[in-house]
């Protein structure tokens, strides 16, 4: 009773502070609504209804974006695949891509700022710090080593500071179940759609758009344009949807995930890439180990299904894998940059040659490498961290590399805390980082820096391994991110 009477003026003051907020927004709502209203009149008067249209369009994305902000990283996730081939994808891109992240993380720190609802604790640390510092480190870069620096700010938006931008917006959001159960729906769209594309650019290419006929008859890209990125986006699906399946209920839903897994690993494999085979291989093992039952059941079905179609319908497409596996053409090729970057390394080993300056000094550093040779033509890097390292230095690479290495570590050694059962449970920390594991292989044989959808997925798995790892970090109390869907304020 004392204590009650004792808290009684600090709650009332919590409530007139409340109180006071909810009046300040809603004239703040008022007032925009008046001058929205008076503003849409003239237009339509004028005659330019379209322009009220997409205000209001706009209006109500952003209102759903602050009600909602994880729904803008699920937007993202269902919109970039595709932006290639949507009316004005150039705007769309900007507005998607470079103007969309920002504008989360923007909302992430409004909404814990305002305190719109209860948020679990993301203290930043040193993975933070170095981001920021890889920022600054990269400007300084480009302001004093690279010819066109305008383009190579562009570049390293686009390329740094917006896939941070996506950490950072994954860590302060802190997306609890609800939310992340949102990404299995996400992760079945893109596997059914970007397998569809698949199938038809291989047996009727002629429906699709003529944007994604690129390597038919080759490779399998869907709508990505590569077949790395390709395989990766069906990989991350397929890893979600494996943990999904496990944990879900209903025995058609089950059944409908298994199905569309089998069809996505059958999909990431025609993307004929080497990198994404031995990629697979990878996280097939890790998968057996994380799910043995299920994925022992599911690799004996589809291996069976796999011979089938083998023996007949994608005979051909056994003989181009076959092919592919033995042409030493491109690797030929990669031994020559992969050597010449060496070489640039160890003539510059600290701070590199400069952002976005790899391009410019390469050739001269190509050289016979047993029987690979390159004779006249420019090759670039295939090696996405052996490009950090040749342009940012050893810094640059301490730098990029030191989060991934803090959470793993991390990971290791909260992993006897974090339950077995649940849906917050071991097998979940380990998928996330399969996914993990597929993009840095894959990015050795290939440079992921011309794609930046492949970058922002690489840092927003990141940012859901760390919520997932932080609160079980000793000292740490269970956070309602894990324990409970804390309430709205």
């Amino acid at each position: 009773m004392i204590k009650a009477i004792k808290n009684f003026p600090e709650e009332k003051n919590s409530r007139m502070k409340q109180s006071l907020d909810n009046h300040f927004f809603l004239w703040i709502f008022v007032i925009l609504a008046i001058t929205l209203s008076l503003t849409a009149s003239i237009f339509i008067s004028e005659g330019i209804w379209f322009i009220v249209v997409a205000a209001v369009a706009m209006i109500a994305a952003i209102l759903l974006l602050f009600t909602h902000p994880f729904t803008g990283v699920v937007l993202w996730l269902l919109i970039m695949p595709f932006v290639s081939v949507l009316p004005k994808a150039d705007l769309i891109y900007w507005m998607v891509y470079r103007f969309l992240p920002p504008f989360l993380l923007f909302l992430a720190i409004f909404s814990r700022t305002i305190k719109v609802r209860l948020h679990p604790n993301a203290r930043m640390g040193p993975p933070e710090l170095t981001m920021i510092i890889l920022v600054v480190y990269g400007l300084v870069s480009i302001l004093f080593s690279t010819a066109d620096t305008l383009l190579a700010l562009v570049r390293f938006a686009d390329r740094m500071i917006l896939p941070f931008c996506m950490y950072l917006v994954i860590r302060l959001l802190a997306p609890r179940e609800r939310e992340f159960k949102q990404l299995k729906w996400v992760a079945l769209f893109i596997a059914i759609s970007q397998s569809l594309i698949g199938f038809m650019s291989w047996f009727a290419p002629q429906v699709l758009p003529d944007i994604w006929h690129y390597l038919n008859g080759a490779r399998t890209t869907g709508s990505l344009k590569d077949p790395n990125l390709y395989a990766l986006m069906l990989t991350f699906s397929a890893i979600i949807l494996v943990h999904a399946a496990v944990n879900e209920k209903s025995t058609l839903k089950r059944l409908i995930f298994f199905l569309v897994i089998g069809i996505s690993a059958l999909f990431a494999f025609l993307s004929l890439e080497r990198a994404s085979w031995l990629g697979g291989f990878f996280i097939t093992i890790g998968l057996v180990i994380l799910f043995p039952k299920t994925m022992i059941k599911l690799l004996i079905v589809c291996s069976i299904v796999a011979v089938i179609l083998g023996a007949g319908l994608l005979s051909a497409h056994v003989s181009l894998s076959i092919n592919r596996f033995g042409d030493a053409n491109p690797v030929y090729d990669r031994l020559v940059v992969f050597d010449a970057m060496a070489q640039m390394f160890s003539e510059r080993p600290l701070l590199g040659w400069g952002y976005e300056s790899l391009d410019q000094h390469i050739q001269p550093f190509y050289r016979r490498v047993g029987e690979a040779y390159i004779s006249s033509r420019m090759v670039t890097s295939h090696n996405t961290y052996m490009t950090v390292l040749t342009e940012l230095g050893l810094v640059g690479f301490i730098f990029y590399m030191f989060p991934v290495v803090w959470w793993f570590v991390l990971s290791i050694r909260v992993w006897g805390r974090i339950p077995k059962e649940g849906f917050w449970n071991r097998p979940l920390l380990g998928s996330l980082w399969l996914i993990m594991i597929f993009n840095f292989t894959v990015c050795n044989f290939f440079d992921m820096r011309w794609f930046g959808i492949g970058l922002v997925l690489w840092w927003m798995v990141l940012g859901l391994i760390a919520n997932f790892v932080y609160p079980y970090l000793k000292g740490r109390q269970l956070l309602p991110a894990i324990q409970q869907e804390p309430d709205y304020l």
